[in-house]
């Protein structure tokens, strides 16, 4: 894994968190911090895994997934992080089914769950 991980979240801190965890196990992160950030950065950069926060002040996060999946030729791994939906949600399943993202990530979540999904999509070859 060579590529960055791009970490959008509108709240700094948990961009600080969810790097730091990342950065522990020697990857390389990138930060953003709203929807059109994420997308000039998604459509800039090559990275391998993101993992995006689902309620940005200036669009959804199902949405920036799903530009992404458009605009992309070589898509990155998308784990949705979200304190307002669950895994089983009818919304976080159908996108998963559609390939818009790869996984789901619950806030709050601690530092082993983040790194155990991640792990095993890493391994999955995703």
């Amino acid at each position: 894994m060579n590529a960055p991980i791009l970490i959008v979240d509108d709240e700094p801190d948990i961009c600080w968190v969810i790097s730091n965890i990342i950065q522990s196990q020697g990857l390389s992160v990138i930060t953003a911090y709203s929807g059109e950030d994420a997308c000039a950065k998604l459509k800039n950069g090559d990275f391998s895994f993101v993992f995006l926060d689902a309620k940005l002040p200036d669009m959804d996060g199902l949405e920036v997934a799903r530009r992404a999946s458009a605009l992309l030729e070589r898509r990155p791994c998308v784990v949705l992080v979200s304190g307002y939906h669950y895994y089983y949600d009818p919304v976080i399943r159908h996108a998963i089914a559609e390939g818009i993202i790869c996984s789901f990530l619950a806030k709050p979540f601690t530092n082993k769950e983040l790194l155990e999904t991640l792990l095993t999509l890493s391994q999955s070859g995703r």
